[in-house]
């Protein structure tokens, strides 16, 4: 099971505790819907136990998870957070795992496998991604942006094999290129305002000499200094923390 990132951030100075951030690699994460809701509801699930142990013990103000199964209703989520019972506010959308695309994206010659989706992923919001805080989230001005296309970013690496789009044309043009999702999360402290910037960027190996998975990962990693840069609209001028799994 991956580490849990905690950091007493240093602007905690400001106020009579510190602010404690933490980003947790769960692998929460089943072979179908609707089996995380199962496991966690039931109570007895060796891995969820252990996960809500670690989660207890770094006692997080804001807690950001990786690799944790997404439902359209959040049920999942809300079983968990009733288990841990001290974070009010939660959020979670639908990421980019798992999201069909009609398309041959790996270039193996097959259609609808867990590689041909947005993100990799067996089913639609396997292994995403969810914030936990015991402070307001201010949903209201959430950034998302999951849906940006790879081509649309400056300077993107987009793969390519002699020359030619990799695995084609059409794919590279329907890739985003957030392999789970982009979002920049505000979120009311004692501090005052903070956003979160996260991500979960995939693993840049399992691919071939077109380096797909690693142009990508490059890619969803340079993104945040493009956005803090302007690149895509305003970017916070306070307090923020870019934070997850950039697996690398």
């Amino acid at each position: 099971m991956a580490a849990c990132l905690i950091v007493a951030w240093p602007f905690a100075a400001l106020a009579d505790s510190p602010l404690r951030v933490a980003t947790y690699n769960t692998e929460l994460e089943r072979k179908g819907p609707g089996l995380l809701l199962r496991d966690i509801a039931k109570g007895d699930d060796p891995q969820v136990k252990a996960v809500i142990k670690v989660i207890k013990a770094a006692d997080a103000d804001i807690l950001v998870l990786q690799n944790i199964d997404y439902d359209l209703t959040g049920a999942a989520l809300e079983q968990l957070v009733r288990r841990l019972d001290d974070y009010p506010y939660s959020f979670a959308r639908l990421p980019n795992t798992g999201m069909g695309t009609g398309l041959d994206m790996d270039g193996d010659g097959r259609l609808g496998g867990p590689r041909d989706a947005q993100g990799y992923g067996r089913f639609s919001g396997q292994g995403g991604m969810a914030i936990l805080s015991r402070y307001p989230i201010v949903e209201a001005k959430v950034q998302d942006f999951s849906e940006l296309l790879w081509t649309d970013i400056p300077g993107a690496l987009l793969p390519e094999v002699d020359g030619a789009p990799f695995p084609s044309a059409e794919a590279v043009a329907a890739q985003r290129l957030s392999s789970t999702a982009h979002w920049v999360v505000p979120i009311d402290t004692p501090l005052g305002v903070v956003h979160l910037l996260t991500f979960h960027a995939t693993p840049p190996v399992f691919d071939g000499p077109e380096d797909r998975n690693g142009r990508r990962n490059h890619d969803e990693i340079i993104f945040w200094q493009q956005y803090l840069d302007g690149a895509y609209g305003d970017a916070p001028t306070d307090r923020f923390i870019v934070i997850g799994d950039a697996n690398l």
